[in-house]
């Protein structure tokens, strides 16, 4: 295989199917200190974020048998995906559109497809279906103001197809490195980043070799005991991803994601707003953490670490 490597910078976002899209919200805001920043009622979508980009986590509601339309009348989601509550996708922030296309071109070059391409008014994006057909949007975006876009005043529709190879190939990198954080209520946990996310796979040699040269991402650590596991990262050197080999019978594909949160608030925050009794604390020698089950099951981790750096997602076992 041709060597593609997207080379994002590091996980943006994560975007879940989830079966009520308000319970989800709610949840999300009551427990994980993100506030809902744009809502697509058209297609059952809402999105939160902590200030640090357009947004953190996207929900999408399950289908229930309808195909769903972009703003430009494609069909955005077809009926037949997103029937059961699960993964859509991990975002990847890029460092830019040049990169991003560049990154495209060197795809179609090695004969693969796109899993879609989209135009999403604040950012342009390819999309990729790993081994394990788990899909992950590389994206750039096209705006450093997003809030003109992404806000609760606005419920139109965003997506539309996209041809990266007639766009504009900007050298502008239009994130922002230094984003001023929202500051939560003294009854919100007092969350700042997304910074990781697990997947399991019966697939491993074949999917690192898809992490490092489709998705370019940079292998940080490997183990072998007592499975096989990868963390990977991107280029801001961030523990992004964490892959971990599961034997048959075992639940493959997306198991959690991580949230960084601020330690000088956060055993106040578990003291004074007990999180769910189903949540399961964690203390270890690099962090303190709660995981907790959203509505649907999906395991969140709620961690602060000793240092304030950025840590590696939870292993499965940690977390099962």
């Amino acid at each position: 295989m041709e060597k593609v490597a997207f080379g994002p910078r590091r996980l943006g976002h994560v975007n879940l199917y989830v079966s009520d899209l308000e319970a989800s919200l709610s949840f999300y805001e009551r427990h994980c200190g993100l506030a809902r920043v744009r809502m697509e009622t058209a297609i059952g979508a809402g999105f939160l974020s902590n200030g640090n980009t357009h947004h953190d986590l996207g929900l999408i509601e399950i289908s229930r048998g309808q195909d769903r339309h972009g703003r430009d009348g494609h069909v955005q989601i077809q009926s037949t995906r997103g029937r059961h509550p699960g993964l859509n996708h991990l975002g990847w922030e890029m460092e830019n559109q040049a990169a991003l296309v560049a990154a495209y071109e060197r795809m179609r070059a090695a004969g693969m497809a796109p899993h879609a391409l989209y135009d999403h008014i604040i950012s342009h994006a390819v999309y990729v279906s790993d081994p394990d057909g788990n899909v992950h949007e590389f994206y750039a975006d096209s705006m450093k103001n997003w809030e003109s876009v992404f806000n609760l005043d606005h419920d139109d529709l965003v997506t539309s197809r996209w041809d990266p190879l007639s766009s504009e190939r900007s050298t502008t990198s239009n994130y922002n490195p230094t984003p001023s954080l929202r500051r939560p209520a003294p009854s919100e946990m007092p969350t700042r980043h997304v910074t990781g996310a697990s997947l399991a796979t019966r697939r491993y040699d074949e999917m690192v070799r898809f992490m490092q040269e489709v998705a370019g991402f940079r292998l940080l650590a490997e183990t072998a005991s007592p499975a096989r596991s990868a963390v990977f990262g991107g280029t801001t050197g961030r523990p992004d991803l964490r892959l971990t080999e599961v034997g048959t019978g075992q639940q493959t594909g997306f198991r959690m994601f991580s949230l960084m949160v601020d330690p000088a608030g956060f055993s106040r925050h578990l003291a004074e707003a007990p999180a769910p009794a189903t949540a399961r604390r964690i203390v270890h020698d690099d962090r303190e953490a709660v995981v907790l089950a959203d509505p649907d099951g999906f395991l969140v981790e709620l961690y602060a670490s000793r240092d304030d750096a950025f840590l590696e997602p939870l292993a499965l076992a940690h977390a099962s």
